[in-house]
């Protein structure tokens, strides 16, 4: 992504041609690689009790506040429940369709917030880059687990807030706007938790590059202020996760490190390497070495929520085996954002170095783009290799394993199968939704296969073609 400023342009179709640049190739992965089939959390969280509970008639508005683990994830209940009611059936599929929506909706936006007024190059690079990011190969998991709408709703809602409160002396309807953002970024998921602090943090940045504290920089850090505050009091602990806290710095710092390298695999020092860009760009700013580029504020900003996630992800899982072993793609969403940032800081830094410095930079800032470069290539072949060309290769595997446990209530099926094609964990859960009366009926398709398709699920099949 550039900074240039010449002849900005109207960006109205902009958000548009991204939206349709990353709805058609995840729409693409969830016709080869998606099912009807929950996964997971799913059997207990929505068929256990949102579904049954709707149908019965006991479900509360309190109760859609109620944490699930660590999140209050109000809007997927209420996606959920919406597309349940809508359909009269549970179909995951159907919650696919729907978050290849919302998450083109957040990639647009993205687009839009920082290239908006820039040049026409500029918001073609600018499209192109998030485009690419936000493939949905390395995001497969909030790609085809129904659950995940969670990452979306917070990934847009903080989006948001960030835009409408990192400007300097925002209005007063743009500081409501924002609040109102901010708050449901964290009825979305824990994530929105970290819009606070990474508006604290642009907002000292502006500090210390102009060596004062002006009325207006104090205004704008008591929205973040707000914001924490309603967090801390929105907070869950769960004593069964504590197992998944580091057990010391070490251990905290090389979970840290693996996060920030993302898309290469490795530790503190590849983390570095490839926040150069954005390190040197808050740097300079910070000691005045040079004006900040049009839009600067706004990748900074979004930058430093990801840092700002980076951190609490190692902090609260730097202990578990899951992100020990790399970085879980349903976070992928969140992390992306950070190298998006970074080679936008590349381009603007190549761009006002002049001379012999220029040429340096610029040999600099493409080896480095290369280095980028190889690590998503890497990572992306290993995830094609490994999980969406065989689950394409025979995707109906979860469907047919599941139907079998149906039919047969012998938990043995699942005996030996990878962990993805496994329900749940505990086999009880899935058969106590598939035994529960008051699902009768509404089930999804293929385990209710002479009961007919509900109008969503009619509609998701004509859009993805034969299933």
């Amino acid at each position: 992504m550039s900074g240039a400023t010449a002849g900005p342009v109207r960006a109205g179709w902009l958000p548009g041609l991204v939206f349709a640049a990353v709805l058609g190739p995840q729409l693409a992965l969830v016709a080869a690689a998606g099912t009807d089939a929950p996964f997971h959390d799913q059997w207990g969280v929505e068929g256990q009790w949102l579904y049954p509970a709707w149908r019965d008639g006991t479900l509360t508005a309190a109760g859609l506040f109620q944490p699930v683990n660590e999140h209050r994830i109000v809007w997927t209940q209420l996606l959920n429940l919406g597309l349940f009611a809508a359909n009269g059936q549970w179909d995951p599929l159907v919650q696919l369709g729907a978050m290849a929506g919302l998450r083109a909706a957040c990639a647009a936006g993205l687009a839009w917030a920082v290239a908006r007024r820039l040049s026409l190059a500029t918001q073609a690079a600018v499209a192109a880059a998030v485009t690419w990011a936000f493939l949905p190969h390395l995001a497969w998991h909030g790609v085809l687990w129904g659950f995940e709408s969670q990452v979306d709703f917070a990934l847009g809602f903080s989006l948001l807030a960030l835009g409408l409160l990192g400007v300097e002396a925002p209005s007063r309807g743009r500081m409501a706007a924002g609040l109102v953002a901010g708050a449901a970024a964290l009825l979305a998921m824990g994530a929105g938790a970290m819009v606070p602090v990474a508006l604290t943090g642009l907002a000292l940045l502006r500090i210390v590059e102009r060596r004062d504290v002006t009325r207006a920089q104090v205004v704008a850090i008591w929205p973040a202020a707000l914001l924490l505050a309603f967090a801390w009091w929105l907070r869950v602990e769960v004593p069964e996760h504590a197992a998944l806290k580091p057990a010391g710095w070490p251990d905290f710092f090389a979970a840290l490190g693996r996060v920030l390298a993302w898309p290469h695999g490795g530790g503190p020092g590849v983390a570095v390497v490839l926040n150069l860009p954005l390190l040197a760009v808050v740097l300079t700013r910070g000691l005045r070495r040079r004006s900040p580029a049009p839009a600067e504020d706004r990748v900074v900003l979004f930058g430093g929520w990801s840092v700002a996630l980076a951190l609490a992800t190692a902090w609260s899982r730097g202990g578990g085996p899951e992100l020990q072993a790399g970085v879980p793609s349903r976070y992928v969403d969140f992390v992306v954002l950070l190298p998006l940032a970074n080679v936008w800081c590349a381009v603007v830094l190549a761009r006002a170095a002049a001379g012999r410095r220029g040429r340096i930079g610029r040999f600099a800032a493409v080896a480095w783009g290369a280095f980028l470069l190889t690590g998503w290539l890497g990572l992306s072949a290993e995830v094609m290799r490994g999980l969406v060309l065989p689950r394409a290769a025979d995707r109906a595997a979860p469907v047919r394993l599941l139907r079998a446990y149906q039919e047969s209530g012998d938990a043995a099926v699942f005996a030996g199968q990878p962990r993805l094609l496994v329900p749940h964990p505990n086999p009880a859960v899935v058969r106590a939704v598939l035994d529960d009366p008051r699902l009768r009926g509404a089930l999804p398709p293929s385990l209710q296969t002479e009961r007919p398709l509900g109008p969503l699920s009619r509609a998701v099949r004509w859009l993805l073609g034969p299933q």
